[in-house]
């Protein structure tokens, strides 16, 4: 495959081993697990393990995770949920008795089971080579003798500083009330006690016992509806990937209660139009790409949920004929005011890439959703609890109104790519509700303009805001552009300084791995 090169920052490209994450010292612990001799599933979790310490506002063992998983010779990935359900101990109509409207944002409500520490020792268990002690040795290294703050940690570490709600959270991820300065070194080291204790006994070591009992104590101080139950009940599941084919590309993506079929939706409607025949950075492009984003956030904030719960309309949202009709929607030279759904109803993350000389790949996502998640950090444990829960609703009659053991509305998704039933690679982007229309937007990047993985990572984004129709594009556009899509209608953020996530992407090569991460983040790709 042949790509251009737009960018400053070159590809990596390595024959052994890659691994491209949001942080170089986790970059660097997983590219010294696949030394070790560890595949690319060990070195994804090893990574993920050490941006809980050093990236602690993202991304933790008290979120949730999801993996796409390629295994050489298959011709689509395994499909790995590690996302936690509601707690028990109230139901809809005990909200609504209460007055509720919505969903708190912080604090115990929103906090959900954490899924994401018996999803790494799932894979690692099953899809791994090493023993979990190996993979989180370099995470309780940094835990415990300490790590210098990275750059745009240190900002966004500043901004988050004030969700912090109970005085050991404050103690431990805080300076005297401020958030650590540049280059100041922080440890953790009762994150790394727990870290040793799941390896030494095992998943029950924070799913019962001493550590399950002192979250849920803390989450029923703060008016949460955890139990023992819920915890000690939960478990990993493996899903079945759904797929799109976009002009001979086959995008995958994890199921709901992920949002990743917001994606491919946006990419069947994008592929009604010859985007090509327009430049990448024009407005007749960006233009169509927003409007196939309204149309498919439209069907994603409808039918988006826990499908133990709800028969989510896949086949039809995810046919080619229905995209053909709904792309008549699309006005070539007109922003759509309105747009809804056309089948009834029936913020902070991690993202990294890994893969090893054998041909494995990991598309690893993992997070507390917003900033420090809920604001509660578990005494004693170092554990942030995440705030996954807001996204339900408390409407009745919605799909994904409160239920207890249910799985919210998630906004993480990993994406996997392959053709001809070929592995091609894996990527992914963060960002909350930017996710899947950034996933759209990195794929025409690929396919539609030949860009290189670091490039079409890297190339300009708009986010577009579903409920208030106000695109935000990055730095980087020309005013020019800005003028036109305002001339078609568009309403565009005054300030555009954040909000465009940041991704990491690794591609096969014929005979290696090429890899790009995204300036946005502290990030690195690394190979050998």
């Amino acid at each position: 495959m042949s790509w251009q090169r737009l960018t400053g920052r070159s590809d990596v490209i390595a024959k052994g081993g890659m691994v491209a994450t949001s942080q170089p010292l986790a970059t660097q612990a997983g590219v010294e697990i696949l030394r070790k001799g560890g595949n690319a599933v060990d070195a994804a979790v090893a990574s993920a393990a050490v941006l809980d310490v050093v990236e602690p506002f993202s991304t933790g063992c008290g979120g949730d995770a999801f993996a796409l998983i390629h295994l050489p010779g298959n011709n689509h990935p395994v499909s790995i949920n590690g996302s936690g359900r509601t707690g028990s101990l109230v139901t809809l109509d005990d909200l609504l008795d209460k007055g509720w409207t919505e969903m708190p944002l912080r604090g115990g409500p929103p906090v959900t089971v954490p899924g994401a520490m018996h999803m790494w020792f799932y894979v690692v268990e099953k899809y791994g080579f090493l023993e979990f002690k190996e993979v989180l040795a370099p995470a309780i290294h940094y835990a415990r003798n300490g790590f210098p703050v990275s750059p745009i940690i240190t900002r966004v570490w500043s901004m988050a500083a004030s969700i912090l709600i109970n005085d050991y959270a404050k103690k431990l991820y805080l300076i005297d009330g401020r958030a650590p300065a540049l280059g100041e070194t922080r440890r953790n080291k009762d994150l790394g006690d727990i870290f040793e204790s799941v390896t030494n006994e095992g998943l029950q070591a924070f799913y019962s016992g001493r550590t399950a009992e002192a979250i849920v104590n803390l989450v029923q101080e703060h008016n949460g509806f955890l139990t023992l139950e819920d915890l000690a009940s939960h478990k990993t599941e493996e899903t079945t990937p759904i797929s799109t084919s976009y002009r001979g590309m086959d995008v995958f993506e994890h199921p709901p209660n992920g949002q990743g079929f917001a994606a491919l939706d946006m990419l069947n409607l994008m592929e009604q139009f010859d985007i090509s025949r327009y430049s990448a950075l024009s407005p007749e492009r960006y233009h169509i790409m927003i409007e196939a984003k309204k149309l498919a956030y439209a069907e994603l904030h409808q039918h988006n949920t826990d499908p133990g719960f709800y028969d989510v309309p896949l086949k039809k949202l995810l046919s080619k004929d229905y995209a053909k009709n709904r792309a008549q929607l699309i006005d070539s030279s007109k922003a759509m005011k309105e747009y809804g759904s056309g089948v009834p109803v029936g913020s902070d993350t991690i993202y990294l890439a890994t893969a090893d000389g054998e041909g494995r790949a990991v598309s690893f996502i993992n997070s507390l959703y917003r900033g420090f998640g809920s604001g509660l950090v578990v005494p004693g444990t170092g554990i942030k609890l995440q705030n996954r829960g807001n996204l339900l609703s408390l409407d009745p009659e919605h799909p994904n109104r409160y239920a207890p053991k249910k799985l919210p509305f998630n906004t993480i998704i990993p994406g996997a790519l392959y053709k001809d039933k070929d592995f091609v690679g894996v990527f992914g982007i963060m960002g909350g509700a930017h996710q899947a229309q950034a996933h759209a937007q990195f794929v025409s990047n690929l396919v539609d303009y030949q860009m290189g993985p670091q490039a079409a990572m890297d190339y300009p984004r708009f986010n577009h805001n579903h409920e208030e129709n106000i695109v935000a594009l990055e730095n980087g556009f020309p005013v020019v552009i800005q003028n036109e899509l305002r001339k078609m209608g568009h309403r565009l953020a005054e300030k555009t300084v954040s909000g465009f996530g940041g991704g990491q992407v690794i591609l096969r090569l014929e005979d290696g791995w090429i890899a790009g991460s995204d300036f946005r983040k502290d990030g690195q790709a690394a190979g050998f």
